[in-house]
């Protein structure tokens, strides 16, 4: 390997670090811990999409050029460096969303375009593969977004200092045949497909919590780094020796696998191998069909090339299949059928795929796709939703919570407005509650997680340590748990904006009631944060993501200092944060709230 092929090696696995780590990941976690979701995180995301789309073709149209693609990467690595310390100012938020489009588009467009001059296939191989491998790396991939962003700054700027110089050649580029060609058409057909289909499975996988730990749970990460290095190293060699074509379909084929196989208990330990094996090979792929394999023969058509595909597969695709997945917790088996069905079409009849049939190709795949999001859809989490409503009754949890929050101050201050008799009795049963022992449930679901909910059941006094309610472990002996867990989620998604906006608005009122911090913190707070408050308490393990380290920081979601800081805190510990594992201390006192509040707020100026 020669050093500018090494130099370009460095250049991918920049590029594609700060891309996964910081733009799909870290970015929207700080934006999140800034407050900023629902629609507004949609119009921020939107922004970035749009920028990223528009700067690509703003590069195809100026033609690519080395200092356009080092001014591109360091404004990447500014804006992920600053992108922290927006979170005290979030409706600027949508300013590093479209810096960071911007950056993103330009950089890619302009080097899925000149590659083919500094380096070969294999080469391409190994920096995608590299690029993944490092952010799986548990001290990368299990940071806090803040650290993950000046991660992402260093890979911005690595990249920044390896780019080749302007003019550097390791030899006439275009006088290289490539291995065949692959119409425009095409390559969108079939790559927009792939990352379709792994945006919706990535979504459902990562937000679903059985599914997440067997397949890159914490202690899986190193295997899927070194699975995904190999995959790159593949893809590159296979892209050499025959054509992007037949790797398109092995990385469909590893990929519909994978989804399929994660569907079942006994098949995920064989989906955590096959994803992240066929996602290099496609990803691959993406990054050198522009250059290699679309029968441009300079680096300003190949920019074009790129800056279509970039948009339509890249970020369509990517929003889009995210979309589809919605609350599914499931990977459909139309999503598999369909995206084969574009990939089918894309590689074995390329030859035919010209811009008169693109008509004629949408009149067969849109049909398909709307009618796959219509049949999927509703039997995968209505169903589950019933069969875990139907264990609710069935296990006599009515004698015990309500679904019914009373129009009386008491009630909506601890679990949330007022819930419509209407909906209450159009229940069959009607769920109501016979009497009140335990907390109301009607809002449960923004209240709790997945993985709070299962431990909860499991071991009940691990996490309340003085609730009456037995175990139900017996339940995950087969889908009934699950199925439970899924329909208390389900309770008060309706209704979430709503519940959140009116959370926003409360404070605790002052009290000349005194509380012990320390005890609540020992029996509440400790078995997840650790009795030194560190993040490393008994079931730090079982939870998504670490708890926070609330002695040392950062402080993600509770970030800045004042009067507002000191508010978000005791909003967290009264409500918890959706989204999270972080549960809501509904039943504290304000003055409890007050106690638990000043203590943690009193580590931070230590």
């Amino acid at each position: 390997m020669t050093m500018l092929s090494m130099r370009a090696v460095l250049l991918i696995v920049g590029v594609y670090g700060y891309f996964l780590i910081f733009a799909q990941f870290a970015f929207v976690e700080l934006m999140r811990s800034a407050g900023v979701s629902g629609t507004k995180e949609k119009v921020t995301l939107g922004i970035m999409a749009l920028s990223g789309i528009a700067a690509g073709f703003l590069a195809a149209k100026r033609g690519p050029s080395v200092r356009s693609l080092r001014i591109a990467l360091i404004a990447a690595a500014m804006v992920a460096a600053s992108s922290p310390f927006a979170r005290s100012v979030p409706e600027i938020f949508w300013i590093p969303a479209l810096v960071t489009g911007g950056a993103l588009g330009m950089i890619t467009v302009n080097l899925a375009a000149m590659l083919r001059r500094w380096c070969g296939l294999m080469s391409v191989g190994l920096g995608v593969g590299l690029g993944y491998a490092i952010c799986n790396l548990p001290p990368v991939f299990m940071s806090s977004a803040v650290h993950q962003s000046f991660f992402a700054a260093g890979f911005a700027m690595i990249a920044c200092l390896a780019v080749p110089r302007d003019g550097e050649s390791a030899a006439d580029e275009w006088s290289v045949p490539s291995h065949g060609t692959l119409p425009l058409i095409a390559a969108l057909l079939g790559l927009t497909a792939l990352v379709w289909l792994d945006s919706a499975a990535f979504f459902i996988i990562q937000h679903t919590h059985d599914l997440k730990e067997s397949t890159w749970g914490e202690a899986m990460l190193w295997r899927n780094a070194a699975v995904h290095l190999g995959g790159g190293l593949l893809a590159g060699w296979w892209m050499k020796k025959t054509s992007g074509r037949g790797l398109m379909l092995g990385a469909w084929a590893l990929l519909a696998l994978a989804a399929f196989l994660v569907n079942s208990p006994d098949g995920r330990s064989a989906a955590g191998w096959l994803y992240p094996f066929g996602v290099s090979l496609y990803s691959t792929m993406l990054v050198a069909v522009p250059g290699w394999f679309s029968g441009v023969k300079d680096a300003r058509a190949a920019a074009w090339r790129a800056a279509w595909i970039f948009s339509v597969a890249g970020w369509f695709g990517s929003a889009n299949g995210i979309a589809m997945a919605g609350e599914l917790q499931r990977v459909p088996f139309m999503f598999i059928v369909i995206a084969g069905i574009c990939v089918w079409l894309a590689t074995g009849f390329y030859k035919v795929l010209r811009w008169r049939n693109c008509f004629m190709v949408a009149l067969v795949v849109l049909p398909a796709l709307i009618a796959g999001r219509a049949k999927t859809a509703a039997p995968i989490t209505p169903t589950t939703i019933e069969r875990g409503r139907a264990v609710y009754v069935a296990e006599g949890c009515i004698h015990c919570h309500s679904q019914y929050v009373r129009p009386i101050a008491l009630d909506e201050a601890t679990w949330g407005s007022a819930g419509k008799l209407q909906q209450v009795l159009a229940g069959k049963p009607v769920l109501i509650g016979n009497r009140r022992q335990g907390p109301d449930l009607q809002h449960v679901g923004l209240r709790r997680s997945e993985a709070w909910l299962k431990i909860h059941f499991i071991e009940p006094r691990t996490l309340v340590p003085a609730s009456v309610m037995p175990s139900y472990a017996h339940l995950f002996n087969d889908q009934r748990g699950d199925d439970l867990v899924t329909y208390l989620k389900s309770l008060g998604a309706e209704r979430a904006f709503e519940i959140i906006g009116e959370r926003e608005k409360w404070q605790p009122a002052p009290s000349a009631k005194k509380a012990d911090a320390k005890h609540l913190f020992a029996n509440h707070c400790a078995v997840c944060h650790g009795c030194d408050a560190r993040g490393g308490g008994k079931l730090a393990s079982r939870l998504i993501r670490p708890p926070t380290n609330l002695a040392d920081g950062p402080y993600l979601w509770t970030a800045g200092e004042g009067k507002d800081a000191w508010q978000r805190v005791a909003r967290t510990i009264k409500f918890g944060l959706p989204g999270t594992d972080m549960p809501g201390h509904e039943v504290f006192d304000d003055a409890m709230i007050r106690a638990l509040t000043d203590e943690l707020m009193s580590w931070r100026e230590k």
